[in-house]
């Protein structure tokens, strides 16, 4: 089996019939006949059923479609990854962090001339996780606390990966200026009983891998989302909460207090990379604009 007559079942499912598909791909149709019967008894499935009015996927040749499309498609991005024209481009994925939009609007300014796209991309633990493994992401930006350490670091060493430690944070409560408890020095978890807690939803089997310091108080009433300008929106505009590193350095600051948690664990922030992958001078500078950032705006 080869990556051409991947395309020769792509284009005969498209164009209904022999025929076509091999006037579309410049080829006589016995030679496309016969490259196709040379793949289904490699296969030992039959891919079409042949009629006088055309071809047809079988249910075979359905599910080698569907993994033939990947195939090509990820044929199709290294084919482009060294063409001339082509721009490289730079990926972070991340928790849903304020302070990571001006390093990579530093990096995308000084890299302008040499990556055409720059992606800052927040989501769950997991997916950060595997988009370093299959290089989607360049790098992933998480935290370590005494509850997940340990789960992920098996699946640092299951993945293949690496967490270098960026610092240690403490727990802040997250407030709209508004909250009754907005003028507090300090807050523990008594005082944010009856409040509403504002979270980042994660995948069900997620249970140790959230993104939020603070766990969910007994019978408490939670508002979950994907989307940091949600969350914060929600804040201003309700008596609800959220809990996070506290690392904020947009206009952001303008519109929520930050206030500490009492006797709270320590969060030890840091970047994932893949070992697989060397750290490029993108990379580097990145790591760096994010360090410089956490000392000006910590």
């Amino acid at each position: 089996m080869n990556f051409q007559q991947c395309r020769y079942v792509q284009t005969i499912s498209e164009t209904g019939s022999f025929s076509k598909a091999a006037k579309k791909l410049f080829l006589t149709q016995p030679n496309l006949s016969a490259s196709i019967r040379d793949l289904e008894e490699e296969l030992g499935v039959l891919l079409f059923e042949r009629s006088n009015t055309g071809a047809k996927l079988t249910d075979d040749g359905h599910d080698f479609l569907k993994y033939a499309k990947r195939i090509l498609r990820e044929l199709d991005l290294l084919e482009g990854r060294y063409h001339k024209s082509f721009k490289k481009s730079f990926t972070i994925a991340s928790h849903h962090y304020d302070f990571l939009s001006l390093p990579m609007a530093h990096i995308a300014k000084r890299f302008r001339s040499d990556y055409q796209e720059f992606q800052l991309i927040e989501t769950t633990t997991r997916k950060i996780l595997k988009s370093v493994e299959s290089f989607e992401s360049d790098l992933g930006i998480i935290y370590l606390d005494e509850d997940n350490v340990h789960i992920l670091e098996r699946s640092f060493k299951h993945m293949d990966l690496t967490f270098t430690p960026l610092g240690d944070f403490e727990t802040k409560i997250f407030l709209g200026r508004q909250h009754p408890l907005a003028k507090k020095k300090s807050l523990n978890l008594k005082d944010l009983e009856g409040y509403p807690q504002v979270r980042f939803r994660q995948e069900s089997s997620g249970i140790h891998l959230t993104e939020d310091p603070l766990e969910v108080l007994p019978d408490q009433q939670v508002i979950y989302s994907n989307d940091r300008g949600s969350v914060m929106n929600l804040l201003c505009s309700s008596d609800s909460y959220a809990s996070g590193l506290g690392i904020v350095n947009s206009f952001i600051k303008d519109q929520i207090v930050l206030i500490p948690l009492k006797d709270s664990p320590k969060h030890t922030l840091g970047f994932v990379t893949n070992n697989k992958q060397k750290q490029s001078t993108i990379i580097q500078a990145f790591i760096e604009e994010i360090r410089d950032s956490l000392l000006t705006h910590h």
